[in-house]
């Protein structure tokens, strides 16, 4: 079972990476991302991909990858899915960050897929096509104060 979180103008079909919702700062770390799963024989046909993760998701997982205000109070959702197993590239979601950071604040690092280590696990996927999906929950669209960041979502 793979989880992404989306938004929720998004999962009315299939979804395909797309550059112009990649910010500016991103673009070379995703093209790395793009790059290794290319090494790994899983094409995006030029896209980015698209993320998702393998174990339990909780809420402050979703604030930590969007801003509570400004994006996930437009609507976003968790979508649970099955994928062929062909498709999904797992990487380390820590040396991925370590990664990101390092690119975001214009040093060097180098980086590959590398080995798995704790959950979840980050894994990137090429799209997803809407009838792999068994289940969309809309996320909190307010009330970030009021929340439990950790729970299940």
């Amino acid at each position: 079972m793979l989880r992404t979180f989306q938004p929720l103008s998004r999962v009315t079909g299939d979804l395909v990476g797309d550059w112009d919702r990649v910010p500016a700062g991103l673009v070379a770390p995703y093209r790395a991302m793009v790059a290794a799963m290319e090494r790994a024989g899983v094409g995006t046909g030029g896209r980015p991909p698209v993320w998702a993760w393998h174990g339990e998701l909780r809420l402050i997982d979703a604030m930590l990858l969007f801003d509570a205000e400004h994006e996930l109070s437009r609507g976003f959702a968790t979508v649970e899915f099955d994928a062929p197993a062909e498709l999904v590239v797992e990487s380390d979601y820590g040396r991925w960050n370590d990664f990101l950071a390092a690119s975001l604040e214009g040093r060097e690092c180098a980086w590959d897929l590398g080995p798995v280590v704790g959950e979840p696990v980050q894994v990137c996927l090429p799209y997803v096509r809407a009838s792999w999906v068994r289940e969309v929950r809309p996320l909190p669209t307010g009330g970030w104060d009021r929340l439990d960041p950790a729970a299940a979502v």
